[in-house]
């Protein structure tokens, strides 16, 4: 069966959140996004990974750069999925048309009690994207789903093509291989975090566990899409042109790792 999704297997993108100091603090972006495509895609990146403030809270010539440019890879929202955050969805929704993103990074919420709640409302969410988006979520520690288990259940009988999840390869395989295992071809797109002084990949020392992430996604076929998420140097008072270059190392190396 031909997937309704556009193919975008084996890519690498960039998180803009990986270069905003503000990620965790007031919010508002630090620079503009617009002014680095050209030089992502001279790095060797793909596409990116918009961190939705980028869009949100920019001015006006910059949605306008953001929206003119080459269709935006993920778009990455906050949006809530309570009964009380369907403004919120709609807005996040808006933005994603507008920028014509081929799929969007989510969180169901925090609270367990409420997965009904929030199922509902990401089925509807979806109806309200356009068909070519991908639904991706980001069921990290901290979100109700963060086991795999209650996972593969909430998403069962959801159309695997539409509603896939996101892996986290950050120097732990028993963080990956679990997902790979439950969720299969539901795995569309992995984070990499190269964060700590002990994740240097110039350092071989510093590479066997990450090694095994990369290792674990080949044995299961895995042939998704990726984002540098975090890299070194994030923290008080960073250097966004140091974080950059150390996620251009990470790439150098993720590319090596599945070759």
């Amino acid at each position: 069966m031909v997937s309704r999704m556009s193919d975008t297997r084996q890519r690498f993108y960039i998180a803009t959140v990986c270069l905003d100091r503000n990620r965790w603090g007031t919010r508002v972006p630090s620079f503009a996004v617009s002014g680095w495509l050209d030089r992502f895609a001279s790095d060797g990146f793909e596409g990116i990974e918009l961190w939705e403030y980028h869009y949100t809270r920019a001015d006006d010539e910059e949605k306008g750069r953001l929206v003119s440019a080459s269709p935006i890879a993920i778009y990455n929202t906050y949006a809530s999925f309570g009964d009380d955050a369907a403004e919120a969805r709609a807005a996040a929704a808006s933005a994603i048309g507008d920028l014509r993103a081929s799929g969007v990074k989510y969180n169901v919420g925090k609270d367990a009690s409420r997965l009904g709640e929030y199922r509902r409302n990401l089925v509807g969410w979806s109806e309200a994207l356009p068909a070519t988006c991908r639904l991706l979520c980001e069921c990290h520690p901290g979100t109700a789903l963060e086991r795999v288990d209650e996972a593969a259940a909430f998403f069962a009988d959801l159309d695997p093509d539409r509603f896939g999840v996101i892996v986290h390869v950050a120097g732990d395989v028993t963080r990956v291989v679990p997902w790979l295992s439950a969720m299969g071809g539901r795995v569309r797109h992995v984070h990499v975090q190269m964060r700590g002084p002990d994740t240097d990949p110039s350092v071989p020392a510093n590479l066997a566990p990450y090694v095994q992430c990369f290792d674990a996604l080949k044995a299961h076929g895995y042939a998704g899409t990726f984002a540098i998420e975090f890299s070194r140097g994030i923290g008080r008072d960073e250097d966004m042109e140091l974080v950059y270059g150390n996620a251009c190392a990470d790439l150098a190396f993720c590319r090596e790792a599945l070759e």
